[in-house]
């Protein structure tokens, strides 16, 4: 709990140590810091501290929520590496942006990890394939310091749900800042999945989407 009012407090301050370099945009890649602050509260700071540093800059969280407002889900069930208290947080995060909490978990007892910074990738993509994820629901990762790229990698072609991480929103916003980049093989591999999955409007005909990219 400290540490991430540390992190809220110290952003502003950290940005400007980057001094006179042109950047494009500025990502906080954290979300447990911003989730007590609800989603209006977190868009105002991230509005004001890019007015302050004529730098578009955003929380890891809106990032998220952007991400998942342009795909179009309502409906998420949330896998994160917090204890209990945060992981409450969170659901009232994502509650507070309109979005239907269908089921929350959290990952570090079953994982038996004592923060997202233990969790190994294999640990996480057998977790992963164990869940049973409702209709019409998106899984999201949220958790910066978790790596989850490895297990996604893996699963996208054969878990029956959209999988998504808060570090694959964070890279989808950073290059939208920048001219003309498009992202690794695998960022559009795993946007061509996700986007799929938001097209689709029957859960019932997800099978067809397997394997998207033969």
């Amino acid at each position: 709990k400290e540490r991430n009012e540390v992190y809220l407090e110290s952003c502003v301050d950290t940005a400007q140590r980057f001094g006179t370099l042109p950047l494009k945009g500025i990502l906080v890649g954290c979300t447990g810091s911003n989730y007590r602050l609800g989603p209006v509260e977190d868009r105002r700071r991230c509005h004001e501290a890019s007015i302050e540093l004529g730098t578009p800059l955003i929380s890891g969280s809106l990032a998220v929520l952007e991400m998942i407002q342009e795909l179009a889900f309502t409906k998420v069930q949330l896998e994160l590496p917090y204890p209990d208290w945060l992981v409450s947080l969170a659901v009232s995060y994502w509650e507070e942006a309109g979005l239907e909490v269908v089921v929350q978990h959290s990952l570090l007892k079953p994982i038996d990890a004592e923060s997202a910074y233990q969790i190994q990738s294999g640990a996480l993509e057998n977790y992963l394939s164990s869940l049973v994820v409702p209709s019409d629901t998106l899984v999201l990762l949220s958790g910066t310091g978790m790596p989850t790229i490895g297990a996604i990698s893996e699963m996208v072609e054969n878990f029956q749900a959209p999988l998504l991480s808060s570090n694959l929103c964070a890279a989808h916003w950073m290059l939208n800042r920048c001219e003309e980049a498009h992202g690794s093989i695998l960022y559009n591999q795993l946007m061509g999945k996700l986007k799929s999955f938001s097209a689709v409007k029957d859960g019932g005909i997800t099978d067809n989407l397997f394997n998207p990219f033969g």
